[in-house]
Parts: structure tokens; C-alpha cells; sequence
């Protein structure tokens, strides 16, 4: 790692004025000019960059795509919420919460989106601050950064293991995105265009087991469930469902238990999400872990590094999740 007198050297400043800026010292009060200068030296050099905005208060405003009774639903949001309020503080950035894009004051220094927004609000985000990342989503990745889950990524390993476990055919249980406006509904899921591009790149799609409600909730998941047990007089019960979350694992299982579908008897399941409910159910589910928290601490890190290291190229960071094997998907050993 860089030392302060290289970095010094580098920037044009005293050891001791670089040493009480990186070291975050209470009383020292600097120009931003020389912070800029001092910290874009030490970004050249590979310092190792610390967990604070160098004695600066920088103001963030943070909005959600759902809605808040949307989020009491979805524990996916509630924990990312947390996680950014923990990982904000701590960085030192200080976080105010909007409801719509266009209530941020343009005088914010950073924006972060939490969700899939509507075109009106991405234009909104466009004219603020230029220190924006997304979270759970990135609408254009020339012009915003963006942690996210890699659900292209759990989606294909989800239909690899069950071909690999003969599972044929495979169905698909989905929703379709919470939105910033409530009366703007229809957009697909990634999930389903992997899952559906997936398929037919194998030439083995078939649309008659996809099944789509209009949202992640256990009350879709149920309803979505009683359909496909209705649909059992036309057509064959998929031997594997991947579900986009687990919520809606939740309310398939319910309407599957109440038909006499038996998991893994009958079909098996494969959930994304690994909320807490998902050991309890019965049977509990399989399901791709997310690190709600990483994906919190990722999105403020990048953010304070947008903001303090003045970066211009625009970084999409994928994570990836675990999959953890419980009954509704036992791992068969070979």
C-alpha cells in the first residue's frame, strides 16, 4: 500500500496535511480542492480506501421503488434498507429517505435507488447529483453505477440442476416489478427473461408453465399456485418450478399442500431469496441466498467512492448468491 509521504510527494502537499486528512482527524479542515487533489493521488498510488468521507458531511438522498406497505411485505427491502442505514452511517454520509424521485432537492452531493423505477423517475435521477448508484436494478449502465444480485447467473444454475436431476419439464412462477407508481404495472422480471431465453437457447421451452402474477407477494404466490393446480386437467405438472422469490414459494407451497401436490413428490421447487421464513415452511424450501447486507455495504462503498475519489467510469458489481439445499429441492448425490 501507498505510504503518506508518496502520496504526499504525489499530490503536493505535506506528509502531515495528508496524514490528518486519510486518518480522519476531527479538527483539521481542509479546502476541497486540496481533499480532491490529495485523495485523486492516493487513489493513483492503490491506497487503501477507509471507511469514511475524510471530515466532509456529504448529503445522500435515498428512494425506494416500492412502496412502503410493499416493503413490510418483502423482507428483501426491509434488510436492504438496514443494511444501507448501517453502512451509511458508519461512512459518515448522511441519509435522507424520499418516497418519489422527484421530491430530491437538486442540492443533494449523491442519489441511490433502491428497486426497478419508471422511466419519468430515471429521468428525474438523470438531473441530480452525478454521484448515483443503483441498487437491485441499473436502468443504463453508462450513466449509473449499480450493485445487484447476478440473477442471470442463479437462474441458469437453477436449470442446470434440474436437468441434471432429470427434472423435465421446468416451469417458471414469477411476478411482475413493485413500482414507484402505483398505477403503473407490466414490467417483466429478469428472472423470467433468463429463465425464458435459457430454455429456448436449449430448445426446450414451453410456455404453458409459466406463470406470472402481478406481484412477489405470498397472496400471488398462493394464487398463482391454485392456477396451476386448476390447469392440471389440460396439461402436465412441471417435475421442477424455479420461483422468483421466496414469498412467492411460500404461497405456491400453501396452494400446493391444499391440492394434494406433493414437494418433491410431485415437483420440486428451487426459490431466490433465503428470507427467514423459507427454513420454516413445509416443505422448507431450497432457495439462492442473497446477502442483503453486502449488497448495502457494496452500494455505500461505492457511492463514498464516487463521491470522495471523484470517478467518472460507471461500475456494474454482480454478487453472487449460495444456493441452499433444504427439502422442497434435496440434492440427489450421484
Amino acid at each position: 500500500m501507498a505510504t503518506i509521504r508518496e502520496i504526499a510527494a504525489k499530490s503536493g502537499y505535506s506528509p502531515a496535511t495528508v496524514s490528518r486528512l486519510l486518518n480522519n482527524d476531527p479538527s483539521f479542515s481542509i479546502s476541497d480542492t486540496a481533499r480532491k487533489r490529495i485523495l485523486k493521488a492516493a487513489a493513483a498510488l492503490n491506497y487503501q480506501k477507509p471507511n469514511t468521507t475524510h471530515g466532509r458531511s456529504y448529503q445522500i438522498g435515498v428512494v425506494f421503488a416500492v412502496q412502503p406497505q410493499q416493503e413490510l411485505e418483502d423482507v428483501y427491502f426491509s434488510d436492504l434498507r438496514k443494511s444501507i442505514v448501517t453502512y451509511g452511517e458508519q461512512a459518515g454520509l448522511r441519509l435522507t429517505f424520499y418516497h418519489q424521485a422527484a421530491e430530491i432537492p437538486a442540492t443533494v452531493d449523491g442519489v441511490m435507488a433502491v428497486g426497478q423505477f419508471q422511466s419519468a423517475d430515471i429521468d428525474c435521477l438523470r438531473q441530480l447529483s452525478p454521484n448515483r448508484v443503483f441498487v437491485d436494478s441499473n436502468p443504463d449502465s453508462h450513466a449509473f453505477n449499480s450493485v445487484q444480485p447476478n440473477l442471470q447467473a442463479m437462474t441458469e444454475r437453477a436449470i442446470d440442476l434440474f436437468l441434471e436431476q432429470g427434472c423435465r419439464p421446468i416451469g417458471f412462477i414469477g411476478g411482475r416489478y413493485w413500482s414507484s407508481n402505483p398505477q403503473v404495472t407490466g414490467r417483466v422480471d429478469s428472472r423470467q427473461k433468463y429463465f425464458e431465453s435459457d430454455l429456448r437457447e436449449r430448445q426446450v421451452f414451453d410456455h404453458r408453465f409459466v406463470f406470472i402474477g402481478d406481484n412477489f407477494s405470498v397472496e400471488s404466490g398462493y394464487a398463482l399456485g391454485m392456477r396451476i393446480a386448476q390447469s392440471l386437467d389440460q396439461q402436465p405438472l412441471p417435475k421442477g418450478f424455479l420461483v422468483a422469490s421466496d414469498p412467492l414459494a411460500v404461497g405456491v407451497l400453501q396452494a400446493f399442500n391444499q391440492n394434494k401436490i406433493t414437494v418433491p413428490v410431485d415437483t420440486q421447487l428451487i426459490s431466490i431469496n433465503d428470507n427467514d421464513i423459507a427454513r420454516y415452511v413445509s416443505p422448507p424450501l431450497t432457495t439462492f441466498h442473497i446477502n442483503t447486507d453486502e449488497l448495502g455495504q457494496q452500494a455505500v462503498n461505492l457511492l463514498k467512492d464516487s463521491l470522495i475519489f471523484d470517478q467518472h467510469s460507471h461500475r456494474t458489481i454482480l454478487l453472487d448468491g449460495d444456493l441452499v439445499y433444504r427439502k422442497s429441492f434435496p440434492l440427489k448425490e450421484t
